[in-house]
């Protein structure tokens, strides 16, 4: 009996050294797992367009994924305390720096770009700390908060300017005191038109501007006036005219008696003609018995081809 008993400690002792042997290793297996899912779901996976920056103890983190860059900097100028100036671009990044030193970060992100970095010496810290980050060619003293009042004043300014620069009503009399005396010169131009005197008709013709109730005028001067150098005036005129009206009449000048007027007819025609019109102007030019006005024909089909 005694002897039994001996034997069950000896048993029980066995079985807590075992116990004991495997116990802490077996918690030390359980406990590994656990953490691996705890570290990845610190730092989820980034959707394109998105940046996490992030700053401890002078080193750095920056983690994007086709972020842009001017987004990327400002929430870094955020995160580190430096002022941030100049024109930030929206080029998109993807970087991996983890736990980086600033002045590391700065060429990746910065690549491609001239900057300016500013440093100062931090004594709490005993480091170097980014105080000051000017992005492109831009002075020293601009930053992006100091260009929001300048912008709104300088559009105050043209609004104001604007506002200044409105016609008064003396400078309304003035443009409508104009505009009659231009008319009345109009008149009295095609008042001349009708005159016995060729020299007065050709100033007159000169004068005309082709356009409105003044262009029929002209058309009809073209096709009647007796004198060439009249009709030859109003055929440069009519170069200045916009429609078919006056590149028809043009057309029908070509086939003049004159052969002053028919090339002046047909120099401002490279001003109105078009392709439609080749059919009724080739024939016209291959017909024409002039040397020069032949020379003035071909330049003119030239231009409209």
């Amino acid at each position: 009996m005694k002897g039994s008993r001996v034997r069950v400690r000896v048993l029980a002792a066995a079985a807590l050294l075992a116990l004991a042997a495997c116990g802490p290793g077996e918690k030390g297996k359980t406990q590994a797992p656990a953490a691996k899912p705890a570290a990845k779901s610190e730092s989820p996976a980034l959707a394109t367009g998105e940046a996490r920056v992030e700053q401890s103890e002078g080193r750095v983190t920056v983690v994007c994924h086709e972020a842009p860059r001017g987004l990327v900097i400002e929430k870094l100028a955020r995160e580190a305390g430096f002022q941030l100036s100049g024109d930030l671009d929206s080029q998109p990044m993807t970087l991996q720096l983890e736990q980086v030193p600033m002045d590391q970060v700065l060429p990746p992100l910065l690549a491609g770009t001239s900057y300016r970095a500013q440093w100062r010496y931090d004594k709490d810290q005993d480091r170097q700390l980014l105080a000051k980050l000017e992005v492109g060619d831009v002075p020293a003293t601009t930053t992006a908060a100091a260009n929001k009042p300048k912008i709104a004043e300088a559009l105050r300014e043209r609004i104001r300017a604007m506002r200044e620069h409105q016609p008064t009503e003396k400078q309304k009399a003035e443009a409508a005191a104009r505009r009659e005396e231009h008319a009345r010169s109009q008149a009295d131009a095609l008042e001349e038109l009708r005159s016995s005197s060729p020299e007065m008709r050709m100033e007159a013709a000169a004068d005309i501007e082709p356009e409105g109730p003044a262009l029929q005028s002209l058309m009809d001067a073209l096709a009647k006036d007796a004198d060439p150098r009249v009709r030859a005036k109003i055929a440069e005129q009519l170069a200045d005219a916009d429609g078919c009206v006056a590149s028809m009449g043009l057309v029908s000048a070509t086939g003049d008696s004159d052969p002053s007027v028919r090339c002046a007819a047909w120099k401002a025609l490279e001003m109105n003609c078009d392709e439609s019109m080749l059919p009724t102007m080739q024939p016209a030019c291959a017909k024409e018995p002039d040397p020069k006005v032949r020379e003035c024909c071909t330049s003119t089909l030239e231009m409209c081809e």
